[in-house]
């Protein structure tokens, strides 16, 4: 473990999946309890899309351009998915975010399909780059993060208002495309950044299992984030000292402990609760 640590790419990578973690599982926790719950993978694959067109534009050594283009197209897809609310009379929001993913995934192939390097730019869509980020890129978006996440406490308590009561949020005079595209689009600002470093498959991850972990472990919103997080940066370690042990792929062996850890959690808590269960129906001595 110790030898681990002392190699730099894995202090970087380390770092970059401990930040991650720390948005992730906070929105995360948005995103389970509007029920949405590809509205990441698809915002995610948006943002793939962004980076497919940069580098076949040959944009990609371009700051700017390399950002802005991901950008832009996770924030379509921030207003789309605003606006798609408003249609759930009419159709599930869910079936129109899985729409919105699988075209987003067959662009990217197709885009992709006349680049030479093609294969290797798709798996680097999906799985990342964890092992090879630059610290500087690490440090600009952990300011980014904090920046989001400074924006969502202030504005915590309309976000939280929309996120579990949105029918009596609208009932209650609040504009609720407004508010969910204030929430998408600065998601998209996290997401955009998270899918050039950790790739798609890690980011869904990140969003969605600290979240449930939290959820399974506390009703209380205070307590279930403070479990989420805990839950990401454990998972993020195991996951991490695994790849470099196994010799495998950052973020997917992340993602598998992720789950591991998850299903070990579950299993704990339902073995609390039986107990605690008999406990209570059990006679007096």
């Amino acid at each position: 473990m110790t030898e681990a640590f002392a190699l730099p790419f894995f202090r970087t990578a380390l770092a970059a999946s401990l930040v991650l973690a720390g948005i992730h599982a906070y929105l995360g926790f948005h995103v389970v309890r509007r029920g949405v719950i590809f509205v990441d993978l698809a915002l995610a694959q948006m943002a793939a899309l962004g980076v497919a067109l940069a580098l076949v534009l040959d944009l990609h050594d371009n700051p700017v351009a390399s950002y802005a283009l991901p950008l832009a197209m996770t924030l379509v897809g921030a207003a789309t998915f605003a606006w798609l609310r408003g249609q759930e009379r009419k159709a599930p929001l869910e079936a129109f975010i899985g729409i919105v993913f699988a075209t987003a995934q067959a662009l990217v192939f197709l885009v992709l399909e006349k680049s030479p390097a093609g294969p290797e730019h798709l798996k680097e869509t999906l799985v990342g780059v964890l092992f090879t980020v630059p610290p500087d890129h690490v440090l600009k978006t952990a300011i980014l993060y904090v920046a989001v996440g400074v924006v969502h406490f202030a504005l915590r308590k309309r976000l939280l208002e929309i996120t579990n009561d949105p029918h009596g949020a609208r009932a209650r005079g609040r504009k609720l495309f407004v508010w969910d595209f204030i929430f998408y689009g600065t998601f998209g600002l996290v997401v955009t950044s998270s899918v050039q470093i950790a790739g798609v498959l890690l980011v869904f991850g990140l969003l969605v299992i600290p979240a449930v972990a939290g959820l399974l472990a506390s009703g209380s919103v205070g307590r279930a984030l403070a479990v989420g997080w805990t839950f990401g940066f454990i998972g993020c370690s195991i996951g991490l000292l695994g790849s470099v042990r196994l010799d495998m792929p950052a973020a997917p062996t992340i993602l598998v402990a992720l789950t591991l850890l998850l299903a070990v959690l579950g299993t704990a808590l339902g073995v609390r609760r039986r107990v605690m269960h008999r406990r209570a129906f059990s006679p007096p001595p």
